[in-house]
């Protein structure tokens, strides 16, 4: 078997170092523990633990392209390492995970490194039209927001990470009378999130309709998913899903304004479609903050917090190299028409 490696930076010999996508001669450092590692959960993360050294060999194997990407950092005595993971069906990459091994008195910092390989790692994603690049940067990471920051990565929200603790959630209190959610109810449940999501939230993911299709089949490295939603097919109130792992589940909620009042019940349906002992978590965002206090009440305590960041890339196009400029051309003698313009030509 051949594989073929493409050096993204290669710095000035004198500096004496190298960043190019995962090789085979990188392996054995990758299984070896790190000396510091961040990670950056997002919801699969949380309930199907990312396993670096598996995901940089299926990087190694596939080449690293806009399903993923492992870059890792040379010099001497020192190595470190970035791995962005791509979205289902969409241009996009979560970075999420940075690791450094080796290093000390010397060497540079890791936040240095880190900048280094996460640059790298944007201009490969535009190579391979990665539209944008997000990361879940926990609040015990602060430091590293400066280094997303000069890389042109802007905050779009917050996201409170909560776990169930008890009490037992099976009280004998209603259940919302959700049902599973249908392709039918994928333009309803853009509407709903229309309805609760702020306008730069919404221009930072920058969803569709079918974005909210649940997947027919699951990759081999995606956690599974089940949806629900509650009220009328084309004016929901409430859509709730549910992302399932070896390690946990995940719920991610949407409630309309004028039904708060109703998040328990729903909570309460979620947790009656789980049947192991596997931890709960719940993902709310800072414009949900209302639901917190009866949130609690259920037996969900927040664990952490995280700045959601995003960054639109720098997408190459091809164009023809040669313009026909001497081919003649007809200048428009007409005004240019403008939507209403257009309009009043119907009529």
């Amino acid at each position: 078997m051949s594989y073929e490696f493409e050096i993204v930076t290669t710095q000035n010999s004198k500096l004496g170092f190298m960043i190019r996508s995962v090789t085979p001669g990188d392996l054995w450092t990758l299984r070896r523990k790190p000396r510091s590692q961040v990670w950056l959960y997002n919801e699969a993360m949380l309930a199907r633990p990312h396993r670096q050294f598996s995901f940089a060999l299926r990087c190694l194997l596939e080449g690293s392209s806009r399903d993923g990407a492992t870059f890792v950092y040379r010099e001497r005595g020192m190595r470190a390492a970035a791995q962005a993971v791509g979205r289902n069906g969409r241009p996009e990459q979560d970075i999420v995970m940075l690791s450094a091994y080796g290093g000390g008195q010397g060497h540079p910092t890791d936040a240095d490194i880190w900048f280094r390989l996460m640059e790298s790692l944007c201009i490969h994603a535009g190579q391979r039209r990665v539209q944008r690049l997000y990361a879940a940067l926990s609040q015990r990471h602060e430091e590293l927001r400066e280094i997303f920051r000069q890389l042109g990565f802007a905050g779009y929200t917050q996201q409170i990470v909560l776990r169930l603790e008890g009490p037992d959630w099976d009280q004998g209190v209603t259940l919302a009378p959700m049902r599973p959610q249908a392709r039918r109810h994928d333009w309803a449940i853009h509407r709903l999130y229309g309805t609760i999501t702020p306008h730069l939230v919404q221009q930072a993911e920058a969803r569709v309709a079918r974005d909210w299709q649940l997947p027919l089949t699951e990759g081999w490295r995606r956690a599974p998913r089940r949806g629900w939603v509650l009220g009328n097919d084309d004016n929901l109130i409430a859509a709730l899903r549910l992302t399932s792992g070896p390690a946990a589940h995940v719920l991610t909620l949407l409630i309309h304004p004028d039904s708060r009042d109703i998040v328990t019940d729903v909570l309460r349906f979620g947790l009656g479609q789980i049947h192991d002992r596997l931890q709960v978590y719940l993902l709310l965002r800072e414009y949900q903050g209302e639901l917190l206090a009866p949130i609690s009440d259920l037996g969900f305590q927040p664990i952490g917090e995280q700045a959601l960041l995003f960054k639109q890339t720098t997408v190459e196009v091809r164009r023809p190299s040669l313009l026909p400029a001497l081919e003649p051309r007809t200048e428009p003698r007409g005004p240019i028409p403008t939507i209403s313009s257009l309009g009043e030509d119907a009529r």
